[in-house]
């Protein structure tokens, strides 16, 4: 198969993905509310977090064990019967819709931590590892655009079809994306480092993988913490418009639309092959700048210098989490990739937790002085993750 039809084929794929990512965040959500109320909804995205953690370490050795193009459909299909499961919760009683959608939101996160990986392993069969950079630098506008096609889709589909009916719809497009892995190339396995035992062996194996070449375990410290950032604003955001900003819901728009719309521009703009490749060796500043970035938002009290804060802010955002995805798909082993995945995964769900129950552990901080202190947490672990990679000039590997 021709690697142009192969990068098209992986692209498209990954925009549908994602954009039934974009649902996840508008449907179950709604479905939930309407089935148990705000207290239900909670529970979903609690369940959905424990399961990033509790099985994200099974994805990344299923994964590794067994051929990257099957898991990926695996993966999909999992997602899709997910899907699925919330078109069913609709009309069932209070107590089965609650369970179906806990499950559902159980399977979609293995499903997801299984595609990622797998994903993962295939991208690097087909694109060079001297492209890898500006590849992911362009596929990580395009997830966003997925994400955004994904979330008004939802929100029309839910307007004409009604709640049951957009489930099914979005289940059934799922199954059918599954046809484009078709063009993809299968796994080729390797004596070396294929997860051939059981899943204790495999993740102790992965470990000593990372005990032997640190700079791949800051890669994936570095993808984790890229993401953490992600967290803090998401969850900090609202509350720093009305506490700090004294603002309303047109200016929590305003700031995400900016952020979104520069973070896509500036993650495009940067994505040629040398441009990539030169930022992608300097993780560690842009991180650095990443934390200041959420220090700098933090004194923000008028909104027109917020808004531009907030803008700047993302577009550093948005290119420090492509560039530590990038890292991740470069420095790591193809042989590895799916449990490097999945502990990336486990560490990114964990950082939420934190991230997540400090403000209920804290009540009386402000998101001002939470922001400060998220931010210089984050530059500190930079830090310690630098000296314990000790990073100079890491090699590409094939």
């Amino acid at each position: 198969m021709p690697p142009n039809k192969q990068k098209i084929a992986y692209a498209l794929f990954t925009v549908l993905s994602f954009g039934l990512v974009g649902v996840g965040i508008v449907l179950p959500s709604w479905i939930a509310f309407q089935v148990g109320g705000s207290k239900l909804v909670g529970l979903i995205l609690l369940a959905s977090s424990l399961a990033g953690v509790l099985l994200a370490p099974a994805a990344g050795h299923l994964v590794d064990k067994h051929d990257r193009k099957a898991m990926s459909a695996i993966g999909q299909a999992t997602r899709a019967i997910a899907m699925l499961l919330v078109g069913f919760a609709e009309g069932s009683s209070a107590l089965w819709g609650a369970i179906l959608l806990i499950v559902s939101s159980i399977a979609g996160a293995f499903g997801f931590a299984v595609l990622s990986g797998s994903l993962g392993g295939l991208l690097q069969r087909i694109i060079p590892a001297e492209e890898r950079a500006g590849f992911a630098l362009r596929m990580s506008v395009a997830k966003q655009i997925g994400i955004a096609c994904g979330t008004g889709a939802a929100g029309i589909a839910l307007y004409y079809l009604g709640s049951s009916a957009a489930a099914y719809l979005f289940g059934a497009i799922s199954f059918i994306c599954i046809g484009l892995l078709r063009v993809l190339p299968t796994s080729q396995y390797h004596s070396h480092g294929t997860a051939t035992g059981g899943f204790l062996a495999s993740n102790l194996e992965a470990l000593r993988y990372f005990l032997r070449r640190p700079e791949c375990l800051a890669a994936v410290l570095f993808t984790g913490l890229s993401y953490s950032i992600v967290q803090v604003t998401n969850l900090l955001l609202p509350g720093f418009v009305t506490n700090s900003l004294h603002g309303d819901s047109s200016l929590f728009g305003m700031l995400e639309m900016v952020a979104a719309l520069a973070g896509a521009a500036s993650a495009l703009l940067v994505s040629g092959k040398r441009i990539a490749e030169l930022l992608r060796r300097r993780m560690i500043p842009i991180l650095v700048m990443s934390g200041l970035s959420l220090v700098a938002f933090s004194f923000s009290q008028i909104s027109l210098i917020a808004v531009i804060t907030y803008c700047a802010s993302g577009m550093l955002w948005s290119v420090c989490r492509a560039l530590a995805s990038a890292n991740f798909l470069i420095v790591v082993d193809n042989e590895m990739i799916g449990r490097a995945q999945g502990f990336s995964t486990l560490l990114t769900s964990a950082f939420g937790g934190i991230i997540y129950l400090v403000p209920i552990m804290l009540p009386a901080v402000g998101e001002a002085d939470l922001y400060l202190g998220y931010g210089l947490a984050i530059i500190l672990c930079v830090v310690l993750v630098s000296f314990l990679a000790r990073p100079r000039s890491i090699p590409i590997r094939e």
